[in-house]
């Protein structure tokens, strides 16, 4: 399990998600792939909680968005994904996460 979180996010002051990703090891022990991710964020109002904001299962095969619910497996989303990616990678770039590694028991 990879943590990415920015540990000055907060609902007053904003900042980066939280992400979770989750990684598998394949049939070919030597290969990890991608089981989910899990973009978080402060929702609501008066008090706010931290909840999804996207999630992708490769595994599962679906993705789901907080606004727009359950997203098809089409050209839209795989553009939405690349997007995101390009971003999380110029996050990280940044320094912006704390991040921690935990084996998934």
């Amino acid at each position: 399990m990879l943590n990415f979180r920015d540990p000055a996010y907060s609902p007053e002051n904003g900042g980066w998600h939280p992400v979770e990703i989750r990684l598998f090891r394949s049939e070919q022990h030597d290969v990890w792939q991608l089981d989910y991710l899990t973009d978080f964020s402060w929702q609501g109002n008066p008090w706010p909680e931290l909840a999804k904001e996207f999630d992708i299962s490769w595994s599962q095969r679906y993705a789901w968005h907080c606004l727009i619910g359950d997203l098809p497996l089409n050209r839209e989303l795989n553009e939405f994904w690349t997007l995101w990616q390009d971003n999380f990678v110029a996050y990280c770039a940044m320094n912006v996460f704390a991040i921690t590694v935990s084996p998934d028991c």
